[in-house]
């Protein structure tokens, strides 16, 4: 039997005890084995046993079939696959089936929280648990988002369970690990942070990288492992999250211009991007070569920000022209447009609801936030509540809230009704 050596066990056991957010657990293991490891998180343990079991359980399934099996079982199995097929499809944009628009959303404000300037980002944790924020003060907040939804009154009910500073400049991006406990924040000081929110009281980085410019966006691979990163120069870097090691992707397809946003796939088997230079340039997640550039996607202006959606087929863009975009990746095609809100000199960051539903930007010609029908265009509905503009815009990733940041301060977390 093959086995891995235990010196390459070892250290994927302590990873995954940090990864399920027994650091201390892990730093007992590390120290009483000896494994050599730097006490990062990771998932690699478990998706190793996840395919090894996938396998074993196949590979015994060979003598477990009936020769006595009905001719109506491979016709149930294919229609429960293309049940489960029809689940995964997600956002689907037919010429040919155009639908009705769904009603306006109603919204109520549970809670805000202050920074002592613009709030400029905000990001939810994977599992809808945990929210952050950034801010012109170089601060971030981190929030408990059961408490901002279900608010007491209590001495100890306080949503902001830790605020932490180690930036000397804005902060422009925030991204958490997968596993909800790790932070990860980028600045115009041209560095990006680690902060172990697993550590009580801690408010300052265990880790940190320094760029020779400032970085305006960061986005963490769905394994952890990696993180890309944007800059205000026209490559994209890709950093080992254990090593820090930083790869660039050696491509003549690159931006002209500074990077505005950059995005992992829900996979990592892609990632997106838009710059400066107007354009949106697609990736391969494994290799990093461009699949697909989309030049002057807003009639040459900025591109501030990217999404892709969660079935892989679409990407949203907003640009300086006052419209949001969706783009098909396999054609390079526009397949809607968003209109209705201003953008002219704030690189805004809109947002699609967890269940895609419906997509969501500030507006610079307002206070409000602007909401409109994703398979339709419609714009249904301005959600006032700010009293300035809103920069941010970050759906829930589990149900239908989102948060708001905008340049009078504070950060608001908002609910349907």
């Amino acid at each position: 039997m093959n086995n891995l050596a235990e010196n390459e066990v070892l250290p994927l056991i302590v990873s995954q005890l940090i990864a399920y957010g027994y650091s201390a657990v892990a730093k007992q293991v590390a120290d009483a084995t000896g494994a050599e490891t730097d006490m990062i998180p990771s998932t690699k343990l478990a998706e190793y046993l996840y395919y090894g079991k996938e396998q074993a359980e196949h590979e015994g399934s060979d003598s477990d079939f009936s020769d006595k099996e009905s001719d109506d079982e491979p016709m149930k199995e294919d229609k429960q696959e293309a049940e489960d097929l029809s689940d995964v499809d997600g956002l689907v944009f037919d010429p040919d089936n155009f639908p009705a628009s769904k009603p306006a959303p109603e919204y109520t404000q549970m809670y805000y929280t202050q920074h002592k300037g613009p709030c400029l980002t905000a990001v939810f944790s994977p599992d809808g648990k945990l929210a952050a924020t950034g801010s012109h003060d170089a601060s971030l907040k981190v929030l408990d988002v059961h408490k901002m939804k279900h608010r007491t009154g209590d001495v100890g009910d306080k949503p902001v369970i830790r605020t932490l500073y180690d930036h000397v400049a804005p902060v422009s991006d925030i991204s958490f690990h997968p596993n909800g406990s790790v932070l990860a924040s980028c600045s115009e000081d041209q560095s990006i942070k680690l902060f172990d929110l697993s550590r009580h009281g801690v408010k300052r980085a265990f880790r940190y990288l320094k760029d020779a410019q400032a970085v305006n966006s960061i986005s963490f691979h769905p394994s952890g492992d990696f993180i890309l990163s944007g800059t205000t120069d026209a490559n994209v870097r890709i950093y080992d999250v254990k090593t820090f090691q930083c790869y660039t992707n050696n491509t003549t397809n690159t931006h002209r211009g500074g990077i505005t946003q950059i995005r992992y796939s829900a996979t990592g088997r892609l990632f997106a991007s838009s710059s400066m230079d107007g354009s949106l340039r697609i990736w391969d997640g494994v290799n990093s070569q461009c699949v697909r550039a989309i030049e002057r996607a807003h009639g040459g202006a900025i591109v501030s920000s990217v999404r892709i959606t969660k079935n892989e087929k679409y990407i949203l863009s907003a640009g300086a022209d006052s419209t949001l975009k969706m783009w098909e990746i396999a054609s390079g095609k526009m397949v809607m447009e968003y209109k209705g809100h201003q953008q002219r000199t704030l690189l805004l960051q809109p947002t699609m609801t967890y269940n895609e539903e419906y997509v969501m930007v500030g507006d610079e010609g307002s206070t409000d936030v602007v909401c409109w029908d994703t398979r339709t265009g419609v714009l249904l509905k301005r959600l006032p509540g700010q009293n300035n503009n809103v920069r941010c815009v970050v759906a829930s990733p589990v149900d239908d809230a989102y948060l708001t940041c905008s340049d009078d301060y504070r950060a608001r977390y908002y609910v349907r009704v």
